[in-house]
């Protein structure tokens, strides 16, 4: 085989090499954003208000959840909210999750994802979504509600886990852009920080008291009658609910990779 027939055989199989590199790493890159539904560089946000306060046993925490779309149109919102409890049952429950109004009523949305929480790993989990089925998209530039939650404090936490922090979670949140369904959330920052004190009282004692009367003297005996506070106990049954568009692998990186490997083929067949 003439030796400039070889330079050029090893060139284009160091072309194709290069190529078909290059490709593993883009379909490489792109599993890293499935992995990550919030992006980084989004322009829609979410957030959850309010982000502190100080609550006991037996108060209800109300959380807000807005998202605001930065003047984008956009087809879908999709959140989850996370937070974490020990022991076999949460120490502050799940009481009410109540999507906003405007958007039950209206003809252009639809909340298909209204789970019930449900518990996962060591944390309780609340999943919310919903679709803007107009042909433009749903366009805002304001903080705009999606849900109200309210919570309830069981009993005390304990301290490593206290104040309690409510969180999105970044792998699964996303808001979708109308003209090509890309996600545009920026990666969650926003949080509720909630401290509950260990004052109130978890068992209430009513003492009754017996005695036995002699002449002048009263001996009494108190007695204590112990009322335990209730728990709730949260199913741990996963709901199946619809999801969000994924951002899949590219056409494109697809294309370029089977380009590769066929000029890998011919560069062998070249060389032979």
């Amino acid at each position: 085989m003439p030796t400039k027939k070889i330079i050029v055989a090893i060139l284009i199989i160091v072309v194709a090499i290069g190529g078909f590199v290059a490709g593993l790493l883009l379909i490489r890159q792109r599993q890293d954003l499935e992995d990550e539904a919030a992006v980084v560089g989004g322009q829609a946000t979410v957030s959850i208000t309010p982000q502190t306060g100080n609550y006991e046993v037996g108060d209800s925490i109300a959380v807000s959840v807005h998202f605001n779309p930065s003047n984008i149109a956009i087809s879908s919102v999709g959140v989850r909210l996370a937070y974490p409890f020990t022991g076999v049952t949460p120490e502050i429950t799940v009481s009410e999750v109540d999507i906003n109004p405007s958007f039950i009523s209206s003809a252009y949305w639809t909340c298909p994802t209204q789970t019930d929480p449900r518990l996962e790993g060591e944390n309780v989990i609340i999943d919310i979504a919903c679709a803007n089925t107009s042909s433009a998209g749903f366009t805002a530039n304001t903080d705009i509600l999606l849900a109200n939650i309210t919570l309830f404090v069981e009993r005390p936490l304990p301290t490593n886990i206290n104040p309690l922090i409510l969180r999105f979670d970044a792998s699964t949140s996303m808001i979708t852009r109308e003209s090509d369904k890309q996600d545009i959330l920026l990666i969650p920052q926003s949080t509720g920080s909630y401290t509950i004190s260990s004052t109130g009282a978890q068992a209430t004692a009513t003492p009754t008291p017996t005695g036995i009367l002699n002449g002048d003297d009263l001996t009494s005996t108190p007695t204590s009658t112990l009322t335990p506070t209730s728990v709730s106990t949260i199913s741990a049954t996963p709901t199946t609910a619809d999801q969000l568009p994924d951002a899949g692998v590219s056409l494109p990186t697809l294309m370029g990779v089977g380009a590769g490997i066929l000029i890998l083929f011919a560069a062998l067949v070249l060389a032979l």
